[in-house]
């Protein structure tokens, strides 16, 4: 867009209010005439073509132009960027059916369906995923407890016996709560599965069973919307493996 701001002292109130227009119907302006602009916000063709000139360009004809120009860059810009982020999820889920093994997902469905009590701790944007696990689980039969309430997660630890399980869904693996937590289950010696992206991380000091996914990034501390579509094709997977137990 244009500098909006530039000679905006100089402009009188009606060029002002044609400002205001533009500014705010800038996806219509490329299509509209100026017999229709100056109708619409009830001004003389004159005082548009001397806004034009105040912001810059020889008359409408050329600030239409060069608005027209700005709306298909950015246009371009938002479907290169659709486009790349379907690769990422394209990228996600193909890496994690990669990572994770028939193995794995045997030996840590085979524990959860042993455990007496199977609870799942999760925070930030992954709780989503912790609420899906809970659900699933629920759904084929599984008891589990989901401790979404942040308080709540210095209490359960109290109850967690050996026959029971906990799993962590972090996305980094590092969240300090989650270690936290982690560390004072693992001294319990109570088995500990980790849903985590791939890459070294502390949680898995303290895990017994590790299921990764991929992820482009796996920092969230400045950005927390980092896609978790490895997260739910992990759970899904498990879960499929659980069912067929």
């Amino acid at each position: 867009m244009f500098d909006v701001m530039k000679n905006y002292e100089e402009m009188t109130t009606s060029e002002k209010r044609v400002l205001s227009y533009i500014v705010e119907n800038q996806d219509h302006i490329p299509h509209i005439k100026i017999n229709d602009l100056a109708e619409e916000t009830f001004v003389s063709k004159t005082v548009i073509i001397n806004l034009a000139q105040k912001l810059g360009f020889s008359g409408f004809r050329e600030m239409k132009y060069h608005i027209s120009r700005t709306i298909l860059e950015k246009m371009s810009k938002q479907e290169k960027q659709t486009v790349m982020y379907r690769e990422v999820l394209k990228q996600s889920l193909d890496k994690t059916f990669s990572l994770i093994t028939e193995d794995q997902l045997h030996e840590t469905a085979a524990k959860i369906k042993s455990a007496k009590n199977v609870f799942i701790m999760a925070r930030g944007t992954s709780k989503a995923a912790g609420y899906y696990l809970e659900h699933l689980l629920l759904t084929i039969g599984i008891q589990c407890i989901f401790i979404k309430d942040y308080n709540l997660s210095e209490v359960f630890t109290d109850f967690v016996a050996e026959d029971d399980i906990v799993i962590f869904i972090s996305i980094s693996g590092d969240t300090k709560k989650i270690i936290d937590t982690a560390k004072k289950i693992h001294l319990k010696n109570v088995d500990i599965i980790s849903i985590t992206s791939f890459k070294t991380n502390e949680l898995t000091r303290y895990t017994t069973n590790n299921l990764f996914c991929y992820t482009d990034k796996a920092n969230t501390s400045k950005n927390d919307t980092i896609s978790r579509t490895g997260f739910f094709l992990t759970i899904d997977l498990l879960i499929d493996k659980l069912a067929n137990l």
